[in-house]
């Protein structure tokens, strides 16, 4: 498996994977405008807009030449997405997503915003509950953070 930033050229297959993976796994725990909210903020339009501004950094997990997994971080310190295609769960590749941006964020905490079905991942490699389970603008979480 190899892991890369990914560059503007990979943004539609990131975003097609990030939609498949979401709506598979995350669909009953949201509201229509919450998914259409996701949907919009995955798009390769606005991920690529993000990239521009600096906002982001975005990575990608391959085998082979397919895209398996992706995952982003916002700032310096937030794990903002990390989403692996379905059909390639429990091969490790999440894992080995979380490693890789963990290695690359800075500060003394990582964060980040689990969704419920997220929240036993991140709880296995070290992240912690910091509040109770909400939502905000049509996204439903829990925060957690890992002390590096």
């Amino acid at each position: 498996m190899e892991i890369r930033s990914l560059e503007y050229a990979d943004l539609e297959r990131a975003s097609a994977l990030l939609w498949k993976s979401f709506y598979e796994t995350e669909k009953h725990n949201f509201s229509l405008r919450g998914m259409e909210k996701f949907r919009d903020a995955t798009g390769a339009v606005s991920l690529s807009m993000s990239l521009f501004r600096g906002e982001i950094c975005l990575y990608g997990a391959f085998e082979s030449d397919v895209l398996c997994g992706v995952g982003a971080v916002k700032g310096e310190n937030h794990i903002l997405l990390l989403y692996v295609l379905p059909e390639c769960f429990h091969q490790g590749i999440g894992s080995a997503l979380l490693s890789h941006m963990l290695a690359r964020c800075r500060g003394a905490r990582v964060t980040v915003n689990a969704s419920d079905s997220a929240v036993p991942f991140y709880e296995k490699r070290g992240f912690l509950k910091v509040g109770d389970r909400r939502e905000e603008e049509d996204f439903i979480f829990t925060p957690m953070e890992k002390t590096k």
